[in-house]
């Protein structure tokens, strides 16, 4: 049997949910044509499936056919060799098929680390944010991740990535919203073509100036209104992240404007190392911690490190992506959710295009864009890591205790916990890791004028 029949026998064997269906589900050949026949009863989860099957038909170019062998089927689709081989790669990517088993159920009534930690650092970028002056205040993250690191001596673009652990797709688009703002310049080295210097200007050296100001002032300020468990929230997760071995940017950042995932995906595989290195895309910079110069950063910075440790451990998992899960997986039933109520979560524009829609990870009733009656459904995949997000997260936090102590790790939750009580109730339970690369959903400069919003 050909290795692309065999995967998709194998993506076919997960559809439906339903056992006795699924195995009415089935392949028949005619040559170069394929013809893919589903059946389905009327369970939320087979209905879910069907969704997911007709939306896969519909990205690979299948039509929809009779059976020719005249057997029973709810629907069925006719496709050429390589919409089958597609076809069976969509579907496997919606199923349960890549995903890990769940870690033994313990004990996770408690609020997650990585909530407490992401609560904590969006309340450090509310307190840098708070009354910009009117002559600007760059965001924390922008400063955070690309002004910090440049300077009016000019850095080169390969080093600057290297510095911001920044994907190369992250660090274009915010280098060139710098330089239309004019606190930077893009200079080309003469005689080699690839050699680029990002160098701050006289209005860029002014607004770094600002940023580093109001950072410095913001640490007070944090340790003042919370007082030791502050002093030891940060001085511990310092600790904490002498035993990491690969560096991290300032702030938790996506992968790009497009793509939340820290690293971009799985297109390199993680190696065991050491260093440690995980699954990845081809453009995130793998960079060795130093533990030198690391006095100087703000609080934020050791906050970030902990959390994008964290999420690193959750993704290594293999049971979904933390973010996403936090986000939106865990508060969508199997009894579906309107895509008014699941708009209030995320953007979802319900048009085939978008991000969740395309990844499989929901399943939405047909119908217009405006009808925020239609239901959004978890499909497969999205269901497990639901389901074992609260598992995943108190299996890490015990992995924790093991690594790096557990007096330290329970003193770190206390602290937080403590912190967390005096913190903006509303605040995200995990940061929008790629708004701060496009001005239009947070503005890079910061005024009197600006209404101030974490998410």
């Amino acid at each position: 049997m050909n290795g692309w029949r065999a995967n998709l026998d194998r993506a076919m064997s997960a559809y439906p949910a339903s056992a006795r269906k699924r195995r009415c589900s089935r392949v028949i050949e005619h040559g170069a044509k394929i013809e893919l026949a589903f059946s389905f009863n009327k369970s939320n989860f087979d209905h879910i499936d069907e969704l997911v099957v007709h939306f896969v038909a519909m990205q690979v170019g299948a039509m929809q056919c009779t059976p020719s062998d005249n057997k029973q089927a709810s629907v069925c689709y006719r496709c050429n060799v390589d919409q089958a081989k597609n076809f069976g790669k969509r579907l496997a990517y919606a199923s349960t098929l890549p995903l890990a088993h769940a870690p033994a159920s313990t004990s996770h009534q408690r609020v997650p680390l990585s909530v407490l930690l992401t609560r904590a650092l969006l309340a450090y970028t509310q307190e840098y944010e708070k009354d910009p002056a009117a002559t600007g205040l760059p965001n924390l993250v922008v400063w955070s991740n690309v002004l910090s690191h440049i300077n009016s001596h000019g850095i080169e673009q390969n080093a600057f990535r290297r510095k911001a652990i920044l994907a190369t797709r992250a660090a274009r688009v915010t280098i060139r919203h710098c330089s239309e703002l004019g606190w930077l310049t893009i200079e080309k080295v003469k005689g080699k073509r690839t050699q680029t210097i990002f160098r701050t200007t006289k209005e860029g050296d002014r607004i770094r100036s600002v940023g580093a100001e109001r950072a410095t002032n913001t640490n007070k300020a944090w340790f003042k209104r919370f007082g030791p468990d502050a002093v030891y929230l940060h001085n511990a997760l310092r600790e904490i992240a002498n035993h990491f071995e690969l560096a991290y940017p300032q702030y938790i950042t996506g992968y790009g404007v497009g793509d939340e995932s820290l690293t971009g995906g799985n297109f390199l595989a993680a190696e065991p190392g050491p260093p440690r290195v995980p699954a990845r895309g081809t453009e995130w910079p793998v960079v060795q911690r130093d533990q030198t110069n690391r006095e100087s950063a703000p609080a934020s910075a050791s906050i970030s490190h902990a959390l994008t440790h964290f999420a690193l451990d959750y993704e290594a998992a293999n049971l979904g992506r933390l973010g996403l899960t936090t986000l939106l997986f865990q508060h969508l039933p199997d009894e579906g959710l309107k895509l008014s109520e699941a708009r209030k979560l995320q953007p979802i524009p319900a048009n085939d295009k978008s991000f969740y829609e395309r990844h499989l990870y929901i399943a939405i009733e047909p119908g217009k864009e405006s009808d925020g009656n239609r239901l959004v459904w978890p499909t497969q995949k999205t269901r497990i890591a639901r389901d074992a997000y609260p598992f995943v997260v108190s299996d890490i936090e015990k992995q924790w205790e093991r690594t790096y102590g557990r007096e330290r790790v329970t003193k770190i939750r206390e602290a937080l916990e403590a912190m967390n009580e005096r913190f903006d109730q509303d605040l995200p339970e995990y940061p929008a890791t790629t708004q701060w690369m496009t001005p239009w959903y947070r503005p890079f400069l910061l005024t009197t004028s600006e209404t101030m919003a974490v998410t």
